[in-house]
């Protein structure tokens, strides 16, 4: 019996910079649209804040308009990033190899010595961001892939094709 061969394997290592851009990928939301939806709100109650007047309570909605935009920023561009990265040197997650081997009708992810399979068809989510490719799968199971591990772009296109929806 002749063992399959996978169709595209890639190994490689994570830097922070590319996980980084893979966790903003899964936590910040996968679309532009949901990136801007919290500070639209804020911008929204501020907005409101005006409209009833700065003079009485008009001045507690701008405030907390404020302030909630204020909040976001600091977690988005500050606090996340931080933890983050000390996360990231504290558990020297960019000193394991990684890898995944696409086959026909499945995938293999290998990391940490340890290999899982998955079909395609449990895929939730495809993204692309500027460093990574994200794959959420259904059991929540996020994979961040860089762009880097690619020999060229015949193998990236390989990869955003089986799984682009």
């Amino acid at each position: 019996m002749s063992e399959n061969l996978p169709a595209l394997s890639l190994r490689y290592f994570l830097n922070l910079e590319e996980s980084q851009d893979g966790f903003a990928l899964a936590t910040f939301g996968k679309k532009q649209f949901t990136r801007f939806l919290t500070p639209a709100i804020s911008l929204g109650i501020i907005i409101w804040g005006f409209y009833l007047g700065v003079d009485g309570v008009g001045a507690y909605y701008v405030g907390l308009g404020a302030f909630f935009l204020l909040l976001q920023g600091i977690m988005r561009y500050w606090f996340l990033p931080m933890m983050f990265k000390r996360q990231f040197v504290k558990y020297q997650l960019g000193k394991s190899e990684q890898g995944i081997d696409l086959f026909q009708d499945y995938a293999e992810i290998h990391a940490n010595g340890r290999k899982n399979v998955f079909h395609y068809a449990e895929v939730a989510n495809f993204a692309e961001g500027k460093l990574t490719y994200m794959l959420e799968l259904k059991n929540k199971t996020v994979i961040i892939v860089p762009k880097s591990a690619f020999k060229d772009t015949a193998d990236q296109a390989i990869f955003s094709n089986t799984f682009q929806h």
